[in-house]
């Protein structure tokens, strides 16, 4: 059961290992009924095509400059739950970032210039501990590869319209097995049989910017209840600032970079 949740969480998520909490992604409130843009007409036929909001969604961005991807994932079982919260700033020529996740009481930061040079700050227990990073994160999976793996999981339906932080977007939502794409990689290894309740949506403006997606998970074998749920929104985007964090000089101090 853990195993199932956590292999579709990984792969719906697909948020570079320094992701962490931050921003607020603003309110979001109830959808209108039209259904349609403000041309009339929805941003993208149903079914979406993964590669289609994928790649617009990226030249967006790309466009704007910055951005800041924000993350939340809640896991449960029994009794026992769990929250993670991460953000991510972004400057997209560049590559530079900075990163802040947050699990329980342990705080992971981490930044880095684009240029392979990366540190990352965790603290927990009252404890500090510096490294150096070998790896930056991939500016394409943060801008589109993530995005197109995640459409491919669903048969999105488009659903109406819904307001994101001000900005009208069209909205698409999957539920029910019968919008799993089973054969995807991110659903590898999942019983079906097992799958109590699924939905999953998409957010996506005009000029095709995804603001926000995500999915809600159940699975039941026999008296086991588990379940996972994940919310991401791209905010600030043009508007991102990436600077380096306060703790950059200790960390200098305190690794061989």
């Amino acid at each position: 059961m853990r195993k199932q949740i956590a292999a579709v969480a990984v792969a719906a998520l697909l948020v570079f290992a320094g992701c962490s909490a931050g921003g607020d992604g603003g309110a979001t409130t109830a959808p209108e009924t039209n259904g349609a843009t403000a041309d009339g007409e929805p941003v993208y036929d149903s079914p979406l095509d993964a590669a289609t909001v994928a790649e617009n969604h990226e030249s967006v961005v790309r466009d704007a400059g910055t951005f800041t991807l924000t993350t939340t994932l809640t896991q449960s079982q029994g009794d026992r739950s769990s929250t993670r919260e991460s953000s991510t700033a972004l400057n997209v020529d560049s590559g530079a970032y900075f990163s802040n996740r947050t699990v329980g009481t342990r705080n992971v930061q981490q930044f880095g210039y684009g240029n392979g040079t990366a540190f990352q700050r965790v603290t927990a227990g009252g404890q500090t501990q510096y490294m150096v990073l070998q790896q930056s994160p991939n500016v394409s999976q943060l801008t589109s590869a993530q995005l197109s793996l995640f459409v491919g999981l669903f048969n999105f339906s488009h659903a109406g319209t819904e307001s994101v932080d001000g900005t009208e977007t069209d909205v698409y939502e999957a539920s029910g097995v019968e919008d799993l794409n089973e054969s995807a990689p991110g659903f590898a290894g999942l019983d079906v049989e097992n799958v109590s309740s699924i939905d999953a949506h998409v957010r996506i403006t005009d000029e095709g910017l995804v603001k926000q997606f995500g999915y809600s998970l159940t699975l039941s074998t026999g008296s086991s209840e588990a379940s996972v749920s994940t919310d991401q929104r791209y905010v600030d985007v043009g508007s991102t600032s990436v600077s380096e964090p306060a703790w950059l000089d200790d960390a200098r101090e305190n690794t061989s970079a």
